[in-house]
């Protein structure tokens, strides 16, 4: 008989993949394509309900494209959702979620509940077998509690008491890891979250601008729309503008020696032209 001891975690990057990786890679298992969704969400749960936050930036490639975008959507008045990804299926997707829970809580005449919004939500993605680009973190609090799950575009779920999604998913998830602590304060578990968004906004160009952040309880819904603006362009320190009749001072014509490296003759196909031309 035999007794594994596991070793807890503290949190934080673990080195140990890097070694994994590079034996992978000498055995030649290619890394698969990084996919960049351009956007960093975040929820954490504490004693009375969650907190989620997100970005304000909105990109084409490396374009940006609005620095005041809303990326948490209404589902029902107990649910909400983060949404990561393509923004039109993201926001497509939330539209047709709050119609479907909207129908069913005057079905039923009773409050949705997040399991129900998450069960719906999956079986939807599944049907196109990953082809709408939404990642998409459901939080709600109901008679059951307070919950977060995070929904993949094939239409897997995870449940969890914190999460962070995004380009900048990685880094705000590194600082959630090291200071979460179960049953939180509100102003613990905003701070935290905007530390973490923080932390991901300063380090990755495709999130940026403010954070958006909701506090959902049982009993209200704090919106703080910005809770912070954290990319705050400058102003202008000097006049780059040329005065009106300025002259040259000085001109310096330079002739450029080359030398015939390469002859071709072409012949056009124009039969009214037959001339030859040196290329």
């Amino acid at each position: 008989m035999s007794v594994f001891a596991f070793k807890q975690t503290s949190g934080g990057f673990i080195f140990d993949n890097c070694q994994r990786n590079e034996l992978l890679l000498s055995n030649g298992v290619l890394p698969g394509n990084v996919r960049k969704t351009g956007t960093t969400i975040a929820a954490i749960k504490y004693k009375d309900g969650v907190v989620i936050g997100a970005d304000s930036r909105s990109t084409a490639g490396h374009i940006i494209h609005d620095e005041n975008v809303l990326k948490i959507h209404r589902l029902s008045d107990n649910i909400y959702a983060l949404g990561a990804g393509t923004a039109a299926d993201c926001d497509f997707q939330a539209r047709i979620l709050e119609s479907k829970l909207e129908l069913l809580r005057l079905n039923q005449d009773r409050q949705v509940r997040v399991a129900t919004a998450v069960r719906m939500l999956q079986q939807h993605l599944y049907r196109y077998k990953g082809y709408i680009g939404a990642y998409l973190i459901i939080v709600g609090v109901d008679v059951t509690g307070s919950h977060i799950a995070a929904i993949e575009p094939y239409g897997t779920a995870s449940h969890m008491p914190y999460i962070a999604s995004g380009s900048g998913g990685y880094t705000s998830l590194s600082v959630i890891e090291d200071r979460f602590k179960q049953h939180m304060n509100e102003n613990e578990a905003k701070q935290l979250v905007r530390d973490a968004l923080y932390a991901s906004i300063t380090t990755d160009l495709y999130s940026g601008s403010k954070i958006n952040m909701y506090v959902l309880t049982k009993e209200k819904l704090d919106k703080f729309l910005p809770y912070e603006i954290v990319a705050v362009r400058g102003d202008r320190q000097i006049d780059y503008t040329l005065e009106k009749g300025v002259k040259v001072l000085s001109t310096n014509v330079k002739k450029i020696e080359f030398d015939i490296v390469n002859e071709k003759v072409k012949q056009k196909n124009n039969e009214s032209d037959e001339a030859m031309e040196l290329a």
